[in-house]
């Protein structure tokens, strides 16, 4: 269900304040809000919308995969008066951006990639939201039946490989970072106590449906604010 929710993703998102910054200085991160395109070496450098380094000073071999939303950098040398002067190690960035859209390093636990890999945060807000696809080894029950009698007569457990959706949430306000799970969105929506109440009374078998939609309603109701470019 996430997976069909995700292509609304970046028509419905309203974005979040950063604590500090307010005033003529301060710009509401909406759904139209571009972050500036460059590399992030630190949260904070994200947080305040302040690249550290821009894309104009260096020479980078970049490939985004449009269905994944995953980046992959293989190389990255800062340049001076065209000259190549130091390679950068990506593994060392908090995050890049490019045309507008920020993502996120992934570790290399996460993903099992051998370049470094940078995950798009699809929902910007004052919790913002970012997946990428993976697959894992499962456990699954599976029965012989008996041609005529339509019976199990034999069941066992074999391992199958599974297609999952890994999915996380980035708190825009501390930039701490969860697994996007029940139980974590509720500890981060205090200051919405009639969403945390609806939250509270979801089914079990509602929250996979459900979730992200209230996810996208905090966010909707929840304004954050960077600084302007």
């Amino acid at each position: 269900m996430h997976r069909i929710l995700l292509t609304y993703i970046l028509a419905i998102c309203i974005l979040v304040p950063v604590s500090g910054i307010s005033g003529q200085d301060s710009v509401l991160i909406s759904k139209n809000f571009e972050f500036q395109d460059g590399i992030y070496l630190s949260f904070a450098s994200f947080q305040a919308n302040k690249p550290d380094i821009l894309w104009e000073s260096v020479d980078a071999t970049i490939y985004t995969n449009p269905q994944t939303h995953l980046t992959k950098i293989a190389e990255v040398w800062r340049l001076e008066s065209n000259e190549f002067v130091e390679q950068l190690n990506p593994e060392n960035f908090w995050g890049i951006c490019r045309n507008g859209i920020p993502s996120i390093l992934l570790s290399k636990d996460a993903v099992q990639k051998e370049l470094a890999t940078f995950a798009a945060l699809r929902l910007r807000g004052k919790i913002c939201y970012f997946a990428w696809p993976d697959s894992e080894v499962r456990n699954i029950t599976m029965s012989a039946y008996n041609p005529r009698t339509g019976r199990p007569f034999r069941t066992g457990v074999v391992k199958r490989e599974v297609d999952v959706l890994r999915e996380f949430i980035l708190h825009f306000e501390t930039g701490e970072i969860r697994a996007f799970t029940l139980n974590n969105f509720i500890d981060w929506i205090p200051d919405d106590p009639g969403l945390k109440k609806s939250v509270l009374e979801l089914d079990e078998s509602e929250v996979e449906e459900k979730l992200f939609r209230c996810l996208l309603i905090y966010v909707d109701r929840n304004a954050v604010y960077t600084l302007k470019s």
